[in-house]
């Protein structure tokens, strides 16, 4: 034993002397040529070759080197980055704090600088006291404006704060905010049409408290229930005069001029609006803002909605997401599960319309394109609801004739640009495939409005002017493909190329045979307008340009021209190698990182190189062949490389989250390497899913009553796991420790555990995990709230807790026993 010791020492004292040698090394070749990227290598090497068992004393050695390396670049931002995470793990908070504070002194118009001492102040549970941060939003705000006048700086502190003032609870603030920066930046009819007004009193809200006051239940549920209420009702500010009631319902302008600001290029407003209609929890299917969401902000179950907007999705999922949704949403919320969600959605709808009104050209048609989605969402959402014994059914004639006539209303009464523009057909085509299937009302409109496109642009093949109709058709072909009309699928993409006058997707008696000839005729012009494509895309004044924000919803020509070439290779060739290896080709051609217009490029091949896949599955299902093992083995590599750039990407995590094929351990190990918060979230989803499926295939008899399921074991393992590592690697831009979503769905899973084992405290287990949850996320008022369902016995420090935070609360105990005896 004491041998083995030894040989052990031995072994240490030799990877230390290399490590030292390695370092000196490093320093030797920093006295020779001193550059910032020499002094990061060494760095990174400390932080990967720790010498030390204490990893305080590491930490330490570390922020040493840091600040020798600020002496010689003082002002090099990678440097200030490493000194800021350096700090927070050596320094208590009160003097991370004050080191940035003076840093801040020096230089006022440092954006990473305030940013950091905003985070650093939020995050801390001793620290955020929501006037204290608010206040640190105004000063940060004020002077960054007056010193940089940055557009871009501006929008993302009015969003970090807008974030930060909803997940307090402060809602009317946020309202606030955005009534008067759109007022100001965008229209005035949002300042002035009292759109974001409340009333003082609501009939249903009186009525519902009534009921509770009356119920008899203990005073700690009812405080929870009533807050939970009011919350709902009373989001949007006050502006009738004096609320002796509630005075934190009026918002006066003095309230929020502080954190707004004009903007100095109105261009940027399109953007604004788009800001603005995610903190109202819009379900964005892309990704549209450069920079990366801060941790925090993720915190919404709505963020899961865009699943719904995937036409190949497997339907008898849909109940399973929209209930994973439904129980971690929070009100004000257009869910239906919340009270008053009716009024809440009518804003958002109100919202959207002023700004599909004032916007022209494609801005107002992405919004328009926008609303088209959330109104096929709320579809499906009905189409949930409706369901019986679980299975998928169609929309009732009745709710279908009522969103067709909200959608022709604002058809109608849109610009006459809006009312031309295909890619908003597409969508409306695609609404009506969610509500009737592939029906003769379907094929009507994407008919329609090709032979109108048609009959009044000419014939030449541009493509730039013909992008929007390689989008629709090949929406229609996607469509085609799902209901197994392969052969019609071909014929629409053979027309597209060769005649287009004779594009129609309603039924006729036309053959749909297509010789070769015209295959390989039709393929060569698609292989002749893609390398045109490319080639406009690869000079350097396409890839200098900055990609603009609506480039992120429209339809890119050289994508769309790749995918109409590959999907139709795919399709008349017996296998994926050709078109597979075109792709290949496209992704080497656009592969630089730090370019984000190439970025977005490569997010998009990568989904068509998935889609190859997804048609291939589905030809072998429709044939009823197996799927080969190889073709199992290349879907995962591609998953894997695609999550390695995109691991957000909602398409590519859902096609690989509810995969059949892959057992349980080895889905783990795929995401597992690329864990974000909605991968986390669609892997809880999976594992209810395939417990359910268990649930169902099996007897009871076959399961341990004292014994809980495997799947719900596997769920607390990984959560557990993922926001334990997080804890010990407390950094402050930790994604998902910081996210108050994973912390509220921990609890819950938590506290659901009817089989725990004898010995074993559910509300202990509860309250532990609840203080963990709120030292990570202080400021976010629904971990406290949920914390009151899942940790009873903690009510009244939790209430103290939220009035020492200051965080919004409606209802105040006092006040409700009062009532109750009144």
């Amino acid at each position: 034993m004491k041998a083995k010791q030894r040989d052990n020492e031995h072994t240490g004292k030799i990877a230390q002397e290399e490590i030292f040698a390695r370092e000196a090394e490093l320093e030797r070749s920093i006295r020779a040529e001193e550059t910032v990227d020499k002094w990061i290598d060494l760095v990174r090497f400390r932080q990967d070759h720790p010498i030390h068992f204490d990893s305080y004393q590491n930490y330490k050695r570390e922020l040493s080197l840091i600040e020798r390396a600020r002496r010689h670049f003082p002002y090099e931002e990678k440097l200030l980055l490493l000194y800021l995470e350096a700090i927070v793990r050596v320094h208590p908070t009160d003097e991370v704090l004050d080191l940035i504070r003076r840093a801040i002194t020096k230089d006022e118009t440092n954006v990473t600088l305030w940013r950091s001492l905003i985070r650093n102040k939020q995050c801390a549970m001793a620290q955020c006291i929501v006037p204290d941060v608010l206040k640190l939003y105004r000063k940060s705000t004020r002077s960054l404006f007056m010193a940089r006048r940055s557009d871009e700086t501006m929008l993302q502190l009015f969003r970090n704060c807008a974030t930060f003032c909803r997940q307090a609870g402060l809602c009317e603030l946020m309202f606030g905010m955005i009534q008067h920066t759109l007022g100001m930046n965008v229209t005035g009819r949002y300042g002035t049409d009292s759109m974001f007004a409340s009333a003082e009193h609501y009939q249903q809200l009186i009525e519902y408290e009534e009921c509770i006051l009356k119920s008899g239940l203990p005073m700690n549920e009812i405080w929870l229930r009533v807050e939970l209420l009011r919350s709902a009702f009373h989001y949007l500010p006050f502006e009738g005069g004096r609320l002796a009631s509630d005075p934190q319902r009026m918002v006066l302008t003095d309230d929020v001029v502080g954190y707004v600001y004009p903007l100095i290029n109105k261009s940027r407003a399109f953007e604004l609006i788009l800001t603005t209609l995610k903190l109202m929890k819009f379900p964005f299917a892309q990704q549209y803002d450069h920079d990366e969401e801060e941790s925090y902000e993720m915190d919404y179950a709505e963020q899961l909605l865009p699943l719904f907007l995937h036409p190949g999705r497997d339907r008898s999922l849909d109940s399973p997401f929209y209930a994973f949704i439904k129980q971690l949403s929070v009100a004000p919320s257009y869910i239906r599960a919340n009270i008053a969600h009716e009024a809440y959605l009518e804003l958002v709808r109100k919202c959207l319309a002023l700004a599909i009104d004032h916007f022209e050209g494609t801005e107002s048609a992405i919004l328009l394109t926008l609303y088209l989605q959330l109104e096929r969402i709320l579809v499906c959402e009905e189409k949930v609801l409706s369901q019986g014994d679980g299975k998928p059914v169609p929309l009732e004639d009745a709710k279908a004739k009522t969103v067709r006539a909200r959608v022709k209303h604002m058809l109608k009464h849109t610009h006459s640009s809006n009312q031309n523009s295909l890619p908003v057909y597409a969508e409306y085509g695609l609404l009506e495939y969610e509500m009737t299937g592939l029906s003769g009302a379907c094929r009507k409109i994407f008919s329609t409005s090709v032979q109108v496109y048609c009959s009044n642009e000419g014939t030449e093949d541009d493509i730039e002017a013909n992008n929007d109709l390689f989008h629709l058709v090949l929406t229609v072909v996607e469509l085609l493909l799902l209901e197994g009309l392969k052969d019609e699928a071909i014929k629409a993409l053979t027309n597209l190329v060769l005649k287009r006058h004779e594009i129609t997707f309603e039924n006729t008696n036309h053959s749909l045979t297509v010789s070769d000839t015209m295959k390989l005729s039709a393929l060569q012009k698609l292989s002749d307008r893609v390398n045109r494509a490319v080639r406009h895309e690869s000079q350097p004044d396409a890839e200098q340009s900055n990609t603009q924000t609506e480039h992120y919803f429209v339809s890119n020509p050289m994508v769309t021209s790749i995918k109409a070439y590959v999907v139709y290779l795919a399709l008349i060739r017996s296998n994926l190698a050709e078109a597979t290896k075109q792709l290949e080709t496209f992704l080497y051609l656009f592969n630089d990182p730090s370019n984000a217009r190439q970025k977005m490029l490569r997010q998009r091949l990568f989904e068509i190189y998935l889609q190859l896949f997804e048609i291939a599955r589905l030809s072998r299902k429709q044939g009823h062949q197996p799927a080969p093992s190889e073709g199992l083995r290349s879907f995962l590599d591609v998953v894997d490389r695609t999550l390695n750039e995109f691991p957000s990407n909602l398409y590519v995590l859902r096609l690989v989250a509810f995969n059949d094929n892959l057992p349980w351990l080895r889905l783990r190990g795929v995401l597992g390497k690329h864990l974000t918060p909605k991968a986390v979230l669609l892997l809880v989803i999976a594992a209810r899913h395939r417990e359910a499926s268990c649930t169902m295939t099996n007897t009871l008899d076959d399961f341990i009553t004292m014994e809980a399921f495997p799947y719900k074991q596997r769920i607390l393992n990984l959560l557990g796991g993922v926001l334990k590592s997080s804890t010990d690697n407390k950094c402050s831009a930790s994604v998902l420790y910081r996210n108050a979503l994973l912390w509220r769905l921990y609890l819950r899973e938590l506290f659901d555990q009817p089989n725990a084992p004898p010995g074993y405290s559910v509300l202990e287990q509860c309250r532990r995990t609840l203080y963990a949850a709120l030292e990570a996320c202080p400021w976010n008022k629904a971990l406290y709230l949920d914390g009151a369902s899942c940790a009873p016995q903690e009510l009244s420090q939790l209430l103290d807790l939220m009035m020492e935070k200051q965080l919004r609360v409606h209802a105040i105990p006092e006040e409700l026993a009062i009532l109750r005896e009144g």
